[in-house]
């Protein structure tokens, strides 16, 4: 069977640098959405809290229910409002005064401030009316936040984006001193903007998540964070054949065998998150060049090892397919075995 090994001492280490670099512990939201980027939600989460972390974020209140009892937060980034209310560790992010309207009474909430991205989030006009609802619906407001979308770019976008979400907390700050609202957490930096920073940050946390994971997309002009990747996808031979010059293999034969050599089958595909390859190239995975389309549940490779590295670092293999190393983690599918090494 195919798996992903998931390497503890990388995560710790990516994980003390990041807190390093935030100001401490208790200036890290760690991102564990959509299966902690394909690396496995609970795995990644007791290991989160077992380096000290105390917060974290992810996508839904299915995954929320998973992991809350190991942090004193944990924030859902992209989820509708609930039809009750939630423990008190489970916060929600707030996108629009329409959905702030439909929260239950008392909810622990976190609101996202459009500062530039325009994808989410409550216009700096709306401020004062979300406060407003909050007070009303007697509301537990635990955040004020944004989310940055050119901060790994070279470019003069984030320091724009980072005024107007000064502006807007500044806002926030005038408008809980008069409604006599205890001061929530204000967080703006995702792992590109925390990278890129010189000093510790002003906000009470960062949230970080590729990171973490070991990549970071900032262009080659910042200093540069030594991290080191998590995840490695490994396959198990299904079968080997002895072939002779001129034999062909797989889906249209575009693989023509050179000299009389063995070629083997492993065990994942596209089916299991793979990228369909249509064998019209030159893909090399980290132990050899794959032979021919990649198939739903197999591809093929030159020898008989028992089993073989896929990748050990997403970046080769997603500069190849024009993407990106989110694409390529979070796509590998949850039934994969992880095994903690």
């Amino acid at each position: 069977m195919p798996y992903i090994k998931i390497n503890k001492n990388n995560y710790k280490d990516n994980i003390k640098a990041l807190c390093k670099k935030a100001g401490g512990k208790d200036k890290l939201m760690v991102v564990l959405k959509d299966n902690a980027y394909g690396h496995d939600l609970k795995t990644m989460a007791k290991l989160s809290a077992s380096f000290g972390v105390k917060k974290s974020a992810v996508k839904n209140i299915q995954e929320a229910k998973e992991i809350n009892s190991l942090f004193e937060e944990t924030l859902i980034l992209a989820d509708h409002p609930p039809l009750k209310k939630q423990d008190d560790n489970i916060s929600y992010a707030v996108h629009s005064i329409e959905g702030l309207k439909k929260f239950p009474l008392q909810s622990s909430l976190h609101v996202n401030v459009d500062s530039g991205m325009h994808r989410n989030g409550i216009m700096y006009d709306e401020i004062e009316e979300a406060i407003e609802i909050i007070v009303k619906n007697e509301h537990h407001l635990k955040g004020f936040f944004t989310h940055f979308r050119s901060a790994d770019e070279l470019s003069c976008e984030q320091y724009w984006q980072e005024e107007n979400y000064k502006k807007a907390v500044k806002k926030v700050e005038e408008l809980i001193k008069k409604h006599d609202i205890k001061r929530p957490n204000f967080h703006s930096c995702n792992s590109a903007a925390l990278l890129r920073r010189n000093n510790p940050i002003t906000d009470d946390f960062a949230r970080c998540g590729i990171a973490t994971y070991g990549y970071s997309h900032l262009d080659s002009t910042f200093e540069k964070l030594e991290l080191k990747p998590v995840m490695s996808l490994w396959a198990e031979k299904l079968s080997s054949r002895s072939l002779k010059k001129g034999d062909r293999v797989g889906y249209g034969g575009l693989y023509e065998v050179k000299t009389p050599q063995v070629v083997s089958t492993y065990d994942i595909g596209y089916g299991d998150g793979l990228f369909r390859y249509d064998g019209l190239g030159n893909l090399h995975f980290r132990d050899a060049e794959v032979l021919g389309r990649i198939s739903m549940d197999s591809f093929s490779f030159i020898g008989d090892k028992s089993e073989v590295c896929v990748f050990e670092d997403a970046t080769n293999l997603a500069n190849y397919f024009n993407t990106i190393t989110y694409e390529v983690i979070t796509k590998l599918a949850p039934n994969i075995r992880r095994v903690l090494v």
